[in-house]
C-alpha cells in the first residue's frame, strides 16, 4: 500500500485526472482478488488511470489483510492530497459480499475485521474532502448505499437493488457478473460512465431473464454537477 501511494503520479492542472481506489475486501474467495486486477486494467485502458490507481486486496494466502477500514481511510486521505479535489475524479470500486442490512464484508483468515456501512463510507469520503466521486459497488444488496452517498457531485453504481442479491462470486469465477458487464463489455463501448452503467444494466437484465434467475436490478444515481464533469472527462479521453 505504501509503495503504491509513493508511486502515484501528481495531478495535472487543467486536466481532469481520474484516481482509482480498487478494493477486494473478502479474502475468503478468489474472485474478488481476480476482479481487482481486471478492474485496474480496464480503468487504466479506458480512463487513463495508469500511475494513478491503488489496490487493496484481502486474500487468504497473505499473512495479513490489506483491505481494512483503516487502510481504506488512509488511502483515501493520501489520494486526496495528491489530486486536485475540485478538478479531478475519484473512482472507488468495492467488490465483496454484501449483507441484507447493507454492510460490505471485509474478511481475512488472520482475524475478524469490521464491515463497511454506508454511514462509515460517507464519513471517510467527507473527511478526505474529495468533491467529485464515482463509486461502484459490486455486492449483494449494494443499492442500500445509494441514498446515504448521493449528492450532486457523485455517481453511484451498484450491482443490485437494496433488497436484491447479485451474482458471480465464488472461487471458480474470474469476475462478478455486474463488473464483467460494466468493465469488460459496457466500458469498451463508451467512456461516458453513466452510459456504461445503463448498458451494463441491460446486459444483466437479459442474462438473468435468459437463466430465469431473480433479477438483481442494478442501480445508478447520477448527481447533476457530476454529469457535466463526466461529459468533460469523456471529451478529454476521446482526444
Amino acid at each position: 500500500m505504501r509503495a503504491q501511494l509513493e508511486r502515484l503520479k501528481p495531478q495535472r492542472p487543467g486536466v481532469i485526472d481520474v484516481y482509482a481506489v480498487i478494493v477486494g475486501a473478502d479474502g475468503e474467495e478468489d474472485v474478488f482478488r481476480k476482479e481487482v486486477a481486471s478492474v485496474r486494467e480496464a480503468l487504466d485502458t479506458r480512463l487513463d488511470t495508469s500511475g494513478r490507481s491503488v489496490t487493496l486486496v484481502n486474500h487468504r494466502s497473505s499473512p495479513q489483510p490489506e483491505a481494512t477500514l483503516k487502510s481504506l481511510e488512509h488511502v483515501l486521505n493520501q489520494v486526496a492530497v495528491r489530486m486536485d479535489r475540485d478538478e479531478d475524479v475519484l473512482f472507488l470500486h468495492l467488490t465483496t459480499h454484501g449483507s441484507s442490512n447493507h454492510v460490505l464484508l471485509f474478511r481475512h483468515p488472520s482475524g475478524e475485521l469490521y464491515g463497511l456501512t454506508p454511514k462509515h463510507l460517507q464519513g471517510l469520503l467527507a473527511k478526505a474532502q474529495i468533491r467529485n466521486r464515482v463509486i461502484l459497488i459490486s455486492a449483494c444488496y449494494s443499492g442500500g448505499f445509494i441514498a446515504p452517498l448521493a449528492n450532486p457531485d457523485t455517481l453511484i453504481i451498484t450491482a443490485a437493488e437494496l433488497n436484491r442479491k447479485s451474482y458471480g462470486c465464488g472461487n471458480d469465477s474470474e469476475i462478478t457478473d455486474f463488473s464483467r458487464a460494466y468493465y469488460l463489455k459496457a466500458l469498451r463501448q463508451t467512456r461516458y460512465l453513466p452510459a456504461a452503467a445503463r448498458i451494463a444494466q441491460q446486459i444483466i437484465h437479459g442474462e438473468e431473464s435468459a437463466t430465469k434467475r431473480e433479477h438483481s436490478y442494478p442501480r445508478m444515481q447520477l448527481g447533476v454537477s457530476m454529469e457535466e464533469r463526466l461529459r468533460a472527462l469523456e471529451q478529454r479521453l476521446a482526444r
